[in-house]
């Protein structure tokens, strides 16, 4: 992807394969081949057009900054040195008028060396002052806010509960505040602010965790994980309540109906099925342990502090275990979660989620 100047064959042959990072060597410019001529001549890779640690004065490739030998690691060359002996048609590989450069294309962060006509047109992100997709960190121009601090690693652990509070459009907006007046207003009055608050938190970012490990590189907003906590909350106060219920039966009944709604409307396309599932089952474990409960005799009291202590125990391990899964063993190859989150009905009834399980091998 370079504009090569239109010079004779043997100095097209030179400049095509430094920019390529042959080992070639020019009968003609024997100064010029590789790296005979610089003091790290060892490298098993040679220039790349635009960039060259014997010709960059920043960032200077010298001890202990040395440049490493794999090109995929080199840094961009800010400014290059000038050398007066070395006339620039001389070293096609440091003046070729390179017009590819990296472009970060979708919402996966997929880099291409193109022109910036294909970039505009594609509508990515071009990066004029690199050469090399090593150099460029895709996901940053994606996902915004805070850099990544390690490019390849997803760290950005805030986005587990900064993502609760943002939505796809006005209705998405009208349908949780329309929930949250149903339900989350009268069961706070119940339970108390901060209990609520635990509970809708937690089960948010352990319903936003699970969703990344089973349905990865798709964008999602919203709090459909803390609301299916919320949900299992509501069913845990009411069992905690029965006794001095009217009619206990009726309510759990509702409560459950709702919740059975809302898991079926996770078949459809581009609602989070594993949010609702790890949301709701965070939810029912930390409710059980923190909300307030009524014991008749010592018996019943000792029963509720072994099930409070076993429900905040597994909790733990659910919110540990997904964050291991995440940053040390990601899923890559999951065929069948993916029904779960969306029942192909028809050949393309899915086909709009752009749900990718697995790793790209090239």
């Amino acid at each position: 992807m370079a504009a090569i100047p239109a010079v004779g064959n043997h100095k097209w042959r030179l400049a095509v394969g430094a920019a390529a990072g042959w080992n070639y060597k020019d009968d003609h410019h024997a100064p010029h081949d590789k790296w005979s001529q610089y003091p790290d001549h060892h490298r098993s890779s040679g220039p790349v057009c635009g960039l060259d640690p014997a010709f960059c004065e920043a960032p200077a490739s010298i001890a202990p900054y040395i440049w490493p030998d794999d090109i995929t690691k080199w840094p961009i060359c800010r400014k290059r040195k000038e050398h007066a002996d070395t006339p620039p048609s001389e070293a096609e590989h440091m003046v070729c008028e390179v017009i590819g450069h990296p472009c970060c294309i979708g919402i996966r962060g997929e880099c291409q060396i193109t022109t910036r006509e294909f970039c505009d047109f594609v509508k990515g992100n071009f990066h004029e002052e690199a050469a090399l997709c090593s150099q460029v960190s895709c996901m940053d121009d994606v996902c915004g806010l805070i850099p990544f601090r390690q490019r390849d690693v997803p760290d950005q652990f805030y986005r587990t509960w900064t993502s609760l509070f943002l939505h796809a459009g006005i209705f998405h907006l009208v349908m949780t505040l329309a929930f949250q007046y149903w339900l989350v207003r009268d069961l706070e009055k119940l339970i108390g602010a901060k209990r609520l608050g635990l509970i809708y938190l937690g089960s948010g970012m352990v319903g936003n965790l699970a969703s990344a490990i089973f349905v990865p590189n798709r964008a999602e907003v919203g709090p459909c994980g803390a609301h299916f906590g919320v949900l299992a909350a509501s069913i845990v106060e009411v069992i905690h309540q029965w006794p001095s219920l009217k009619y206990p039966e009726m309510a759990v009944l509702k409560l459950v109906g709702v919740t059975a709604v809302f898991f079926l409307s996770g078949l459809l396309p581009w609602i989070d099925n594993y949010a609702h599932l790890f949301g709701f089952i965070f939810g029912f474990l930390v409710s059980y342990a923190i909300l307030p409960f009524v014991t008749f005799g010592v018996y019943d009291r000792r029963r509720k502090v072994v099930l409070l202590w076993l429900c905040l125990v597994f909790a733990v391990l659910i919110f540990v275990g997904l964050i291991l899964l995440f940053y040390v063993s990601p899923i890559q190859d999951c065929e069948v979660c993916k029904y779960f989150n969306c029942i192909p009905i028809t050949k393309d009834f899915c086909s709009e989620q752009n749900i990718n399980l697995k790793t790209d091998s090239g």
